[in-house]
């Protein structure tokens, strides 16, 4: 599937690029876009591709952590370049600063792919199956895709659901059409997915993967009872379970396990890059100093959390060492070094914010003499876990006044990690255990920016603003969206800027 990604993006890219020369002569053997779709093996073509997509700095590589994680309240970053620093501050100097400008393109470029894809592959004569599924892979990353968009830059999004010609310039859509865009995939999506695949294939969407994403838009949506029904067909489904080991979910040895609903899936790191796949390079900006750049950081808010309620063997939450570098009382290895040696000078002069990201980080692989963070680590990034589906219905019932029925959900999440299970809440009293236990579970994930949104607590300003001092910057009603590239409003002068930018 991987080796076949990068002819994909180039054959495609040759399709839409092509020109006439001055001579107007044609290569009678040139691939366009009228002649590629052709085979099946074509459309194979066309929707890896499109899963290539997802290996670029916008989408999954490396700025999701930023956009959804550190501008949140469990990170902050100390970055010495300044616009990654403002940004985390919700401050642009540029509205083309790197971050936005890859996160808007590299999606964009990514829904053009799947398009293509849709629009294509329907008028192939292949197996009818097969056809089916490809579509429907596509369809689901396009509502993948787009459910990032709106929920970073929000419902005025251009909405663009064919192959657009070099001419169209798409106006700026609205929320309820994106919104039901999305559930439309992801519905299709659903019924056109097998429930698992073999070999090679491991990896694709998979229609377990349409319903608990499903769930997750609806749910977004406060629509509570609708995203109870997809959320609970993947929990009857008993194909997924809780890793027992939490920490092996973010490791190469944990990809694609009985936890995974849909996890990008990363290259070889000999291979970064010479076949258009790449490893997962967020770590390398956000994990310790030393290793790694440690642009971003936790809060101690977010650290202090975790200590917050003991395992029923009087233990600190094992979530915690999963998550986080700190200077764990009996000590603790930051790639291979022990944390004491390595930040003995921050520890003698009391710095008080010696904490290091650590999910997502290859510290297992190191050796005293090879103790750098790789840019392409070969740890594929989960995207949708189980973990997940369970919280989430538990959210949903809970929102439906069914609170007795929920805590069933929550407790197989504690238990994992030797929580005392939870009874005998209140409605008010579960919303706000759910959240922690979201908090704890889903750190560097890209949870907690959709849960603040969700839940309403970007209205609660005091309150972020003790969590973490960066929301001394952030505007209410503006902040919570991102500014759509200058340069993109330049080139359509019908897409409207995100109100107070």
């Amino acid at each position: 599937m991987r080796s076949r990604a990068l002819l994909a993006a180039l054959v495609l890219g040759a399709g839409v690029a092509a020109c006439k020369s001055d001579l107007d002569v044609t290569n009678p053997n040139q691939l366009n876009s009228q002649t590629f779709w052709s085979t099946a093996d074509d459309a194979l073509q066309g929707v890896n591709a499109t899963y290539n997509g997802l290996l670029q700095l916008g989408t999954f590589l490396r700025w999701q952590g930023f956009t959804y994680d550190i501008r949140s309240d469990i990170g902050y970053s100390p970055s010495p370049w300044t616009d990654l620093a403002n940004f985390n501050k919700f401050t642009f100097a540029t509205y083309d600063f790197d971050v936005n400008h890859d996160t808007w393109n590299d999606t964009y470029r990514t829904i053009f792919r799947a398009n293509q894809v849709i629009a294509n592959v329907p008028n192939i004569n292949m197996d009818p199956t097969l056809r089916a599924r490809y579509v429907g892979e596509a369809k689901f990353l396009r509502g993948l895709l787009y459910f990032h968009l709106i929920t970073l830059y929000g419902g005025q999004v251009p909405l663009i659901t064919t192959p657009p010609l070099p001419g169209d310039r798409p106006a700026s859509s609205d929320s309820a059409k994106v919104w039901a865009q999305i559930q439309t995939d992801l519905t299709d999506a659903a019924a056109a997915l097998p429930a698992s695949y073999s070999g090679s294939d491991i990896g694709r969407a998979t229609s377990g993967a349409a319903k608990g994403l499903l769930g997750k838009v609806l749910l977004q949506q406060h629509k509570w009872a609708e995203a109870a029904t997809p959320l609970l067909a993947v929990i009857q489904s008993n194909k997924y379970g809780l890793d027992p080991n939490y920490a092996n979910n973010f490791t190469a040895s944990g990809k694609n396990n009985v936890e995974s609903l849909f996890e990008v899936q990363v290259g070889n790191p000999t291979l970064a890059g010479s076949q258009g796949v790449y490893g997962l390079n967020m770590s390398k900006m956000i994990g310790p100093c030393g290793p790694s750049f440690c642009d971003g950081r936790p809060t101690p808010w977010y650290f202090s959390q975790f200590f917050l309620e003991q395992t029923t063997t009087g233990q600190v939450d094992p979530r915690l060492d999963a998550t986080i570098f700190w200077n764990k009382p009996g000590g603790m290895d930051v790639y291979a070094i022990p944390f004491a040696t390595r930040y003995a000078s921050n520890l003698a002069n009391h710095t008080p914010d010696t904490l290091f990201f650590k999910k997502y980080g290859e510290y297992y692989l190191a050796t005293p003499t090879n103790g750098d963070q790789s840019w392409d680590a070969s740890i594929n990034y989960k995207v949708l876990r189980y973990a997940d589906v369970l919280l989430m219905y538990a959210e949903a019932l809970n929102e439906q006044n069914q609170t007795a029925n929920a805590f069933q959900y929550i407790n197989q999440v504690r238990a994992r990690v030797s929580l005392a299970p939870l009874a005998g809440l209140s409605q008010a009293q579960l919303r706000d255990a759910i959240l922690h236990e979201r908090l704890l579970e889903f750190g560097m994930e890209g949870q907690r920016w959709l849960d603040l949104g969700r839940q309403n607590l970007f209205a609660d300003l005091p309150t972020l603003r003790a969590h973490d001092p960066e929301f001394n910057f952030f505007v209410a009603n503006k902040s919570q969206l991102l500014p759509i590239p200058t340069a993109e409003i330049n080139l359509n002068p019908n897409i409207h800027q995100n109100p107070g930018w």
